[in-house]
């Protein structure tokens, strides 16, 4: 099953403005969303060598499929995920 991680923090103005986004997709049934608050799973982050936020991981049957960095719209979103 496809899901995607999201890594983002509150401080952190480009997520504010990708996260309602996610919210939205998340809502919509278009893929789960784990959401990760970097600040608070550090662990994570070194696991999956988070360098920058926020980070799209796309996984599939607990593999990464691809990741994208940086705020994006709803349909660069949807298209990271249907590849």
């Amino acid at each position: 099953m496809r899901h995607i991680l999201y890594f983002t923090a509150e401080w952190c103005n480009p997520c504010k403005r990708t996260k309602p986004i996610a919210e939205e997709l998340n809502r919509d049934n278009v893929i789960k969303i784990q959401f990760i608050d970097a600040d608070d799973n550090g662990e994570l982050c070194r696991k999956f060598e988070i360098k920058a936020i926020p980070t799209f991981i796309l996984i599939e049957d607990g593999k990464e499929l691809r990741r994208m960095n940086g705020a994006k719209t709803r349909e660069q979103i949807e298209e990271f995920i249907n590849g």
